[in-house]
């Protein structure tokens, strides 16, 4: 029995995550904007999280332009500043902190992309230039849904709705939403597929909802396209690593998380650790409900170059931090294409979803809960525990029947 009760401790030990550093929320709505900021429709979000020794700063912007996330690591000491007349009016660096920053990363909703899958193929890759057609983020009316938050965590909800692209005259009816999270420990999303996260990430959900598709299109597919900007080695491309994973406990019939890590910049250390990640399960919904039987794929594509890299990020709030020299970045870009073969095409059900994370540091991964562990235990340990009593109660049996047969020869 001790045998067994050792075993089934042993592996809920080898179930727990361990202990992550907490660190302490803090958010600011338009933080210093004032008079500037009464007349327009402005949505800038700062959330500092801070721990023992370093703080990581995110800044999501949905003001003027394409939906865009600054990741910052700094000395505990430092804060990140607005300059919001030049913010405003997009000029470059515009966004400052008070001090160098350790590391810096960010991410932009680049464009979401629509594709003739006449095929039924479910891949981009395969539609010609003709068969595609691009929606620019930026071109919706962005709207604050809601916003909560408490000292564990950080809800912003957004809905891009009226698109209207001005430059081409091309209008659409639906919408978009984007929900970001922000956490301070390491835990499960409360929103399905239920992303693992860790104190040093935030979690970004897509859904287009009702999005109007080319009338000339009859098979059309979504792709969303990311665009990375950072740190990193602008001559090492990002590492995109699709893992398996015994458990789909949280995300019940997907068993791999996709991650694409960005490498570090020149001037720190070499390890894959010190860089940034993206995060996701392959997997889409196509109703609100987010169930297994709502549920198709996504295919990821490898990270591309940016080759017109001075303009790459106008129009951005990177643009206000990061400037027009973009050199030394590192610039590349995502897709992920929503829908599998025979799912009947976005028209089924004009609804699609996507959710990653953007981290620093090192990605989380998948464990076995302690609930899990428990059900396996029980059912290998109680087996184990069946065989233990029988084997002591037929040696109790038979040390009776031995001491009788010695004492009748005596």
């Amino acid at each position: 029995m001790a045998s067994a009760l050792t075993f089934c401790l042993l592996l809920v030990a080898l179930a727990n995550p361990g202990c992550s550093t907490r660190r302490t929320l803090r958010s600011w709505m338009n933080p210093g904007c004032d008079e500037h900021c009464q007349r327009r429709n402005v949505t800038t979000l700062y959330l500092r999280a801070d721990g023992a020794n370093d703080t990581l700063h995110y800044l999501w912007d949905f003001t003027v332009g394409r939906p865009s996330v600054l990741l910052a690591l700094t000395p505990a000491s430092a804060w990140l500043n607005i300059s919001w007349p030049d913010y405003l009016d997009r000029r470059e660096y515009s966004v400052f902190f008070s001090e160098p920053p350790v590391y810096t990363f960010g991410v932009i909703v680049n464009k979401i992309i629509e594709f003739n899958d006449v095929n039924d193929t479910a891949l981009i890759d395969t539609a010609d230039v003709a068969s595609t057609n691009v929606l620019y983020p930026e071109y919706f009316d962005w709207r604050l849904a809601s916003l909560s938050k408490n000292d564990e965590f950080v809800y912003l909800d957004m809905e891009g709705n009226s698109y209207h692209d001005t430059a081409k005259n091309i209008s659409r009816y639906g919408s978009i939403k984007l929900s970001l999270r922000g956490f301070c420990t390491f835990d499960h999303a409360d929103m399905v597929p239920h992303m693992l996260h860790t104190e040093n990430s935030t979690q970004v959900d897509i859904v287009l909802d009702g999005v109007q598709t080319n009338e000339t299109f009859s098979k059309s597919r979504f792709a969303i396209e990311l665009l990375v900007v950072g740190n990193g080695d602008p001559e090492i491309p990002m590492f995109v690593d699709p893992k398996k994973s015994l458990d789909d406990e949280h995300t019940p019939g997907i068993f791999e998380v996709v991650e694409v890590r960005i490498p570090p910049h020149k001037g720190l250390d070499s390890a894959l650790n010190t860089g940034a990640y993206l995060q996701w399960r392959p997997v889409s919904y196509t109703s609100a409900l987010r169930e297994v039987t709502s549920s198709t794929e996504t295919m990821q594509y490898p990270p591309r170059k940016v080759s017109n890299r001075a303009n790459a990020i106008d129009r951005s709030m990177l643009h206000c931090y990061y400037g027009r020299d973009t050199g030394t970045l590192l610039l590349q870009k995502v897709t992920v294409s929503l829908g599998s073969r025979g799912d009947g095409f976005y028209k089924k059900t004009n609804y699609l979803t996507w959710t990653f994370i953007i981290g620093y540091g090192t990605p989380p991964e998948e464990k076995f809960s302690n609930l899990v562990i428990m059900i396996i235990s029980i059912g290998l340990g109680l087996p184990l525990l069946i065989m233990v009593i029988a084997g002591l109660y037929l040696c109790i049996r038979r040390m009776p029947k031995r001491q009788g047969d010695v004492y009748l020869s005596q």
